[in-house]
């Protein structure tokens, strides 16, 4: 009889030692900008998440080189979360099955738009003065950055492939307008946070005396905001602690909270469904990606 509640008092205290293991969590984040300023942000959010748990997680930050990374990261298995854009969303939704949770807000509005911007002193007030100049896209997985800037083009009947002299990826947003400022393109797309030429990555990235460099000379179509979204695998797994996670993401608000201002000038974050991107898609589809 001792020797059977010895055993059973080791039973019980091996299933409570693994009952308190923390749940490993990864959550990736857009590379939008320089990964020296991102990096702090990030960790920010995984520290809430931490602590809003009480140490039942523990979460693990993942910044790619580039947009395409986070898909891949969820393809091998190796992430759980990721703050993809719109149109990292709907790939990864359709290549590995990843499913949006949340979508954010900037100010009052759940959408952005893309700009192209151009230096004041150019001279040139509109796309079809771009002909025979040179343009800084961010990446072909960008939503603001190229795919619905590129996809307007077209619809306007411009080929972009034929309109600009040289075409280049500056990789992040922060870079694309710094290329503009230094004169090193002609042109650049990239996001912005109202369709009235007020704020945006140039007046985010760059100085103010910068900034006022700076002007927009296009708007796309408004854009769906980034997501929160979550892996098939751990969504199938963990489905209760996927939704307490996105819901104590939305329970950052701004100006209590300014977590997720400092990570990409989010506001706040509300729920979100797939067919939410469906303008995305069907912007892929002009833009031929």
């Amino acid at each position: 009889m001792k020797r059977y509640l010895l055993l059973l008092f080791a039973a019980l205290g091996l299933s409570l030692a693994f009952a308190q293991t923390p749940v490993k969590v990864r959550i990736g984040f857009n590379p939008t900008q320089n990964s020296d300023q991102l990096r702090p942000a990030a960790q920010a959010i995984a520290d809430y998440i931490e602590k809003e748990f009480k140490g039942t997680v523990e979460v693990e930050v993942f910044i790619p080189t580039e947009y395409r990374g986070l898909i891949e990261a969820m393809r091998g298995g190796n992430l759980d979360f990721a703050f993809f854009p719109p149109d990292g969303y709907v790939i990864a939704h359709q290549d590995v099955g990843a499913e949006v949770l949340l979508k954010s807000v900037r100010g009052n509005s759940p959408y952005y738009w893309s700009a192209i911007v151009v230096r004041k002193d150019s001279g040139i007030k509109n796309v079809r003065q771009l002909e025979g100049k040179t343009i800084a896209w961010v990446d072909k997985n960008s939503a603001a950055g190229y795919v619905f800037p590129r996809a307007a083009l077209i619809a306007a009947g411009l080929d972009p492939d034929k309109l600009f002299s040289k075409q280049v990826f500056a990789g992040k947003h922060d870079s694309a307008v710094l290329a503009v400022l230094n004169k090193s393109v002609d042109a650049a797309a990239t996001f912005a946070n109202d369709d009235k030429n007020k704020s945006g990555a140039w007046t985010q990235f760059l100085k103010p005396e910068e900034a006022a460099q700076l002007t927009a000379i296009f708007y796309s179509k408004p854009i769906p905001g980034d997501t929160f979204s979550v892996s098939k695998q751990f969504l199938t797994k963990y489905p209760n602690l996927a939704r307490g996670i996105a819901a104590a993401i939305q329970r950052i608000r701004t100006p209590k909270s300014k977590l997720l201002m400092d990570l990409y000038r989010i506001d706040y974050m509300i729920p979100a469904k797939d067919s939410d991107y469906d303008v995305v898609r069907e912007a892929r589809k002009v833009a031929g990606q």
